[in-house]
């Protein structure tokens, strides 16, 4: 389902001063797995997920996608990529501030061509399956900090994507909620779906098919 070869990344700051970000990095995660990329703040955990799930692309090295090297993709292609096959949960939430719960679910449908009452139902739908059957017209300010993720994690399913893609799921929420997400994401699994998950909570390692230790932007043991 996914692979890497030998990837690398790096930035170069206002002194001109090059900074690896991770370097060369390859792995295999197999269709229809969980795996967990642990590992400290700063061990290029982000970049690599950013890279994987095509937000980003490698200063060097390859990533494979369906056998399909989407390295080579124009932005155009990576972007339709993203919409059909792939869905994000990241850290921070990243909700539009001014749209209902329902509707921050369901825009990534707007540029398929989705209308309003399909759209409507499909968020309806998810939210109800994260228990949020009573918040489809809050904002998020008027949501807690788990509920903000749950309607983020209705967002990335709203696509029926193949792929997960999560960074740190469970950071910013509590105990009951984080559970609530594993479990979740452990179903999303057991459909068929290939989750890549980035995260320091030691319970992720219990679903893991495989795991993948990071350390100063490079793999550290598989």
């Amino acid at each position: 389902m996914i692979r890497t070869e030998n990837l690398c990344k790096s930035y170069r700051w206002h002194t001109r001063q090059e900074v690896r970000a991770i370097h060369d990095i390859s792995l295999h995660i197999p269709k229809n797995s969980f795996a967990v990329l642990n590992g400290p703040s700063g061990s290029g955990k982000t970049t690599l997920l950013n890279i994987i799930g095509t937000l980003d692309r490698p200063t060097t090295g390859k990533v494979f996608i369906y056998g399909e090297e989407v390295t080579l993709f124009s932005d155009i292609a990576l972007a339709r990529l993203r919409r059909e096959k792939i869905g994000f949960i990241f850290q921070d939430f990243h909700l539009m501030p001014r749209l209902a719960s329902w509707e921050n679910v369901s825009y990534p449908l707007i540029p398929l061509g989705i209308g309003f009452k399909e759209r409507y139902e499909r968020a309806k739908f998810l939210l109800e399956t994260m228990e949020l059957g009573d918040r489809l017209n809050h904002t998020p300010e008027e949501l807690s900090g788990g509920q903000q993720q749950r309607v983020a994690i209705a967002r990335a399913m709203i696509n029926n994507p193949e792929i997960i893609i999560a960074d740190e799921p469970t950071s910013n929420i509590d105990d009951e909620t984080s559970a609530h997400i594993l479990k979740f994401l452990n179903e999303l699994k057991a459909r068929g779906v290939t989750i890549l998950v980035a995260s320091h909570d030691a319970s992720f390692k219990k679903l893991s098919d495989v795991t993948f230790k990071m350390k100063n932007g490079g793999i550290e043991w598989l």
